[in-house]
């Protein structure tokens, strides 16, 4: 989703609507951080596309420090992340994870 967008991709509305876990209910998330989260996964995404293995890497480091990085840590001055979107922010390093181009042509 780009900034300039207001209508939230499927993907964002998917976890703007994410139902409470078993163990611990926490609220869904807003559309703005929906929209963080989209952003992150796009970045993923178009790096894989293009093959730009820089990019990828750099896309995965970016989603691990929001993930585990918390803003009131890094940027004290900005409000701490919701504990949803940092569940989210999760599960995408999970699914990120397995994201990697191959290494040569012949692979």
């Amino acid at each position: 989703m780009s900034p300039q967008t207001t209508t939230p991709t499927p993907w964002a509305a998917h976890l703007a609507h994410n139902s409470a876990g078993p163990i611990t209910p926490l609220p869904g998330l807003t559309p703005t951080e929906a929209a963080r989260v989209q952003r992150h996964r796009d970045q993923l995404l178009a790096a894989l596309r293009a093959r730009d293995r820089v990019a990828l890497g750099c896309a995965k480091q970016q989603v691990l420090e929001a993930a585990f990085c918390p803003r009131n840590e890094c940027r004290p001055a900005t409000a701490p992340d919701s504990p949803a979107l940092r569940r989210a922010l999760r599960e995408l390093c999970w699914c990120m994870a397995a994201l990697v181009l191959p290494r040569g042509p012949g692979h």
